[in-house]
C-alpha cells in the first residue's frame, strides 16, 4: 500500500498552509508583515515573496517562505506566533490538533489529485471533482474535523470518495418535528431516494407502526446515537433498523451526502464533529418551514423574468428533527447537544438541471497541478475569451443574487458551497441555490413583492437591516469566492484584477440601468460603496477557544475594506518582496 503521508507531500502541504495562514491572518489584522517580512514578538522572522492583491490580501509564493533564513514548519509557526495569535494554552493545543488533522488530509488530497491539471479535473464526474477541493478558503484549519479518527476519514471524508450507506431509525412521531413539501408523498420520496426495492425492505423492517423513518449518518449512529438514545430504545420511542439504500458519497460540507452515480435527492444529516467554525449538527429551528420556504422561493423566482431559467432552487422536500425528551427540558444546554439527530432531503443539483453540469462555485478558484484555476480551464474549453466568459458568469450568478435581494429582500448567504454554477457545455448559464435552514435572511422591511411568503416561514427567517444583509453577497461571495478567483487568474496573468472587477461592475450597472423601477432598492442594497466591512473568522476561534456555548460563534469585524467595485481610479497590483 502506498504511503500517503510522505516527507515531500508534508513539506508541500506545510508551505501551502503557511502561505495561506500568513495571508489570511494578515488580512484579518492578526499579523502585520511589512515588505515581505513578518517579524514576530518571539524574535522569529518569516521572509517571503508576495503580491498585494486588490482586496488587501497577500498572495504569497509558498516556496519563497523562510524562517530565520531556513526551511519553515507549519506547526512551529503556531508557537512562533503565540503572542500575535493570542490563544490560551488550551486553545493553542486544540488548534494544533486541528492543524495536524488538516495537514494530514491535505497530504491525502495531494496524493490522489496533486498531479492532475485543471483540464483533467474538469473531466471528472462532478462528485469526484468536488472531492478534489481543498476546503474553506478562509479558515486556516479547514479540515480539523474534531471527533474523526483515521478510519473515519478513510470511510467518510469527501476526499476519500468511499460509498456510504445510510443507517435508519424508526422514531416515535410524538418527538419528531417534520416539514414536508407541498404534494410530497413520503412513500414515493423514499422509493426515489434510495430505490424501490431497498425502500420496500426498509418499510418491512419498520413494520406497520406508523413511526417516522429517519436516515442517519453511520458515524453518527456508531459514535453518538447508539448511546444517547439508550432510554428511547429501551422504552420503545426509537428502534435501530440497520443499513438500507443505495450508496451515497460525502460532499465537501461533510454533512451532505449525494447519491453515488446520480439520483433525484441528496440528504443532509447531523454530524457531531467540530469543523471550521461550528459543530455540524442539525438545528431544529427551521425544520418545519424549510420545505415551505424553498417552495415559495422556487415559485417566485420561476415567475420573475430575470431569474426564470437562470436561478434554479434545490428544493427541500422533507425535513425531520428529533427532539430529545430529556434535553428538551434543558434549553440552555450548548447547541450541539440539541442537534444530534435530524435529516433534510432536498433536490440534487444535476437532477434539477437535467443535461447540464452543476458545480460548486468554490471549484472555480481551485488550481490543478499546472497552477491554472479551474475557471480558466473551463473558459478555454468554451472557446470564449476570458472577459466574455466572466461576463456570462457574473450575469447568471451575481446579478440575479443582487436582483433577488433588491426585489424581494431575500439574501442568500452566497458562499462557495451554497451557490453552484450551472454549465451548458463549458459556458455558465445559471446557478442553483440551496440550504434555507439558517443560510437565508429576510430584510427587516416588508416588501410587497414578498407579501405571499407564508407567515410561519416569515416568522422564523432572520430579519436583518439592508446594511447587514447586503454582506450575504459582499462577504459571502465577493470576499469568500471572487477574491480567490480574481487573485488566481491574475497570478497566471490571465486577467488583471482591475479588469476582473470592471467586468463585474459593468454587469451590475447594466442590470441597474435596465430596471429603473428598482432604483431605490439598488441604492438601499448598494454594492458600490467605497468601503465595506472586513469580516474575520479565524481570530474568533483564537479568542473564544473550543468551549461549548449555547449558540454558534459569530465572526469578528476588522477595519473596513476598500471595495473594488467602487468607482475609483484603477489600483494596479504591487509586488512586495523581502529585502
Amino acid at each position: 500500500m502506498e504511503e500517503l503521508v510522505t516527507g515531500k507531500r508534508f513539506e508541500r502541504a506545510g508551505r501551502r498552509w503557511l502561505a495561506k495562514a500568513i495571508s489570511e491572518l494578515s488580512w484579518e489584522e492578526v499579523l502585520a508583515p511589512e515588505a515581505g517580512r513578518l517579524q514576530l514578538a518571539s524574535g522569529v522572522t518569516y521572509d517571503f515573496e508576495a503580491v498585494a492583491r486588490i482586496w488587501g490580501n497577500l498572495d504569497i509564493e509558498p516556496e519563497s517562505i523562510r524562517r530565520n533564513g531556513n526551511a519553515p514548519s507549519p506547526l512551529q509557526f503556531v508557537i512562533d506566533a503565540r503572542a500575535e495569535l493570542g490563544m490560551s494554552p488550551a486553545t493553542e493545543a486544540m488548534f494544533l490538533k486541528e492543524l495536524k488533522n488538516t495537514l494530514r488530509q491535505d497530504c491525502i488530497i495531494d496524493a490522489r489529485f496533486g498531479e492532475l491539471a485543471s483540464d483533467e479535473l474538469w473531466q471528472f464526474p462532478t462528485d469526484a471533482l468536488h472531492a478534489a477541493l481543498e476546503g474553506h478558503p478562509k479558515a486556516v484549519a479547514n479540515k480539523g474535523r474534531l471527533g474523526w479518527g483515521l478510519g473515519d476519514h478513510a470511510r467518510y471524508a469527501p476526499e476519500s470518495s468511499e460509498p456510504i450507506r445510510l443507517e435508519w431509525l424508526a422514531l416515535d412521531p410524538a418527538h419528531v418535528r417534520r416539514g414536508r413539501g407541498e404534494g410530497i408523498d413520503e412513500t414515493a420520496l423514499l422509493d426515489a431516494a434510495i430505490g424501490t426495492d431497498e425502500a420496500r425492505r426498509l418499510r418491512q423492517a419498520a413494520g406497520p407502526s406508523g413511526n417516522v423513518l429517519m436516515p442517519v449518518h453511520p458515524w453518527q449512529w456508531d459514535n453518538v446515537l447508539a448511546q444517547s438514545l439508550v432510554a428511547d430504545i429501551a422504552e420503545g420511542r426509537a428502534r435501530h433498523l440497520g443499513s438500507f439504500g443505495r450508496p451515497f458519497v460525502a460532499s465537501p460540507s461533510l454533512r451532505t451526502l449525494t447519491p453515488q452515480g446520480g439520483g433525484p435527492y441528496e440528504v443532509k444529516l447531523a454530524l457531531a464533529i467540530l469543523n471550521t467554525s461550528a459543530w455540524r449538527g442539525m438545528p431544529g429551528k427551521y425544520i418545519e418551514q424549510g420545505a415551505a420556504i424553498s417552495n415559495w422561493v422556487a415559485a417566485v423566482l420561476s415567475a420573475d423574468p430575470v431569474t426564470a431559467g437562470t436561478v434554479m432552487v434545490q428544493r427541500e422536500v422533507l425535513g425531520l428533527w428529533w427532539q430529545d425528551p430529556i434535553l428538551a427540558q434543558a434549553p440552555e444546554a450548548p447547541y450541539r447537544w440539541h442537534e444530534t439527530l435530524g435529516a433534510i432531503w432536498r433536490e440534487q443539483g444535476e437532477a434539477v438541471c437535467p443535461g447540464r453540469r452543476v458545480v460548486m462555485a468554490a471549484a472555480l478558484f481551485h488550481e490543478g497541478a499546472d497552477g491554472l484555476p479551474l475557471a480558466a480551464a473551463i473558459a478555454r474549453r468554451s472557446g470564449l475569451q476570458i472577459d466574455a466568459w466572466l461576463k456570462r458568469l457574473f450575469e447568471v450568478s451575481v446579478v440575479p443574487l443582487w436582483h433577488i435581494l433588491c426585489r424581494y429582500g431575500l439574501g442568500f448567504i452566497a458562499h462557495g458551497q451554497n451557490i453552484s454554477i450551472v454549465f451548458e457545455g463549458d459556458v455558465p448559464v445559471g446557478i442553483t441555490v440551496k440550504d434555507f435552514q439558517g443560510d437565508l435572511d429576510l430584510v427587516d422591511r416588508d416588501f410587497p413583492e414578498a407579501e405571499t411568503l407564508p407567515e410561519a416561514a416569515r416568522a422564523i427567517l432572520p430579519r436583518k437591516p439592508p446594511a447587514y444583509i447586503v454582506h450575504n453577497i459582499q462577504t459571502a461571495h465577493f470576499v469568500t469566492v471572487l477574491r480567490f478567483l480574481s487573485a488566481s487568474l491574475a497570478r497566471r496573468e490571465i486577467i488583471e484584477e482591475n479588469a476582473f472587477y470592471r467586468i463585474l461592475r459593468g454587469a451590475l450597472v447594466a442590470h441597474k440601468q435596465a430596471h429603473p423601477q428598482l432604483a431605490e432598492r439598488f441604492a438601499l442594497f448598494d454594492l458600490f460603496q467605497p468601503k465595506m466591512p472586513r469580516v474575520a473568522i479565524n481570530r474568533v476561534r483564537f479568542q473564544i477557544g473550543y468551549e461549548d456555548s449555547a449558540t454558534r460563534p459569530l465572526p469578528a469585524r476588522g477595519t473596513d475594506l476598500d471595495n473594488p467595485l467602487a468607482p475609483e481610479p484603477e489600483r494596479p497590483s504591487q509586488s512586495v518582496a523581502a529585502e
